[in-house]
């Protein structure tokens, strides 16, 4: 497998990271060193509690052309073949599941195995030069199921239908009008995507992380399956320090100061 790999991560302050892939050779396609350690990047961040945003991006003007065909290609044994593809879906799973906000900051091309990791992301913020989709039908493949789902969550299956169908190119604008990109900037599109997420980097991280929970189990049909787990998150929050510290703030007229606990 190849071992090369360019995630960086840029911590903002005031809990803010920038995670930056950074191929910009391949239009910042993923190897399976870079699918790896995205994977583990967005667990490392999760798992830190001074964390409380994060917005993904790509280096020179492209988020992610997606898969990097040309060194998937070289792998000739189906077994490492099979693992690369599980990869990417780990990966996917890990940006998702990060009890966190995190949002897409979309520049360039933003195509196929990138449209679907901009997708596991809560929100995405587009400037101008995106061009986003899904080009399946020009390849000869199928998109796979639960990226069709996550992107008819998002805009739709008559708009699935057609951007899946035709394989093209949608800018900016159109990304946006079907609910694609949740926001467009003429300016610095990191600096757009921290300040779409200001707010919800100041809310309290317990309740956060169970709203994120609820909604990927409302999203994956599996409610029930994750009860237990969801109303542990709900009990949790409850009786946090966090809660105490929200009434406090109310009765004396000022801002809370969660501290995720």
């Amino acid at each position: 497998m190849p071992t090369s790999s360019n995630i960086r991560v840029d911590h903002q302050g005031e809990g803010r990271a920038l995670v930056s892939i950074t191929r910009p050779h391949r239009r910042n396609a993923c190897d399976f060193a870079a699918w790896t350690d995205l994977k583990d990047t967005f667990e490392s961040l999760g798992a830190d509690p001074s964390v409380r945003l994060i917005v993904l991006t790509g280096a020179e003007g492209h988020f992610c052309a997606g898969d990097d065909v040309k060194a998937f290609s070289a792998v000739t044994d189906e077994a490492q073949k099979e693992l690369w593809r599980a990869r990417i879906q780990q990966c996917y799973a890990a940006v998702q599941a990060v009890p966190k906000p995190v949002i897409a900051a979309i520049s360039g091309v933003c195509v196929g195995g990138g449209c679907s990791l901009a997708m596991c992301c809560d929100f995405r913020v587009g400037d101008a030069t995106a061009r986003i989709g899904v080009p399946v039908a020009k390849l000869g493949l199928v998109y796979p199921t639960i990226q069709l789902q996550r992107l008819a969550w998002l805009i739709g299956v008559s708009n699935t239908r057609r951007w899946v169908y035709e394989g093209a190119l949608y800018d900016a604008a159109e990304s946006h009008r079907v609910g694609y990109l949740d926001a467009l900037t003429e300016g610095d599109v990191i600096a757009a995507a921290f300040a779409f997420g200001a707010h919800m980097g100041q809310a309290a991280p317990l309740s956060i992380a169970g709203s994120k929970a609820q909604l990927n189990a409302v999203l994956a049909g599996c409610i029930e399956q994750q009860r237990a787990t969801l109303d542990a998150m709900v009990q949790r929050a409850d009786r946090s320090e966090d809660f105490r510290e929200a009434a406090r703030a109310f009765a004396e007229k000022r801002p809370p100061v969660f501290r995720g606990r």
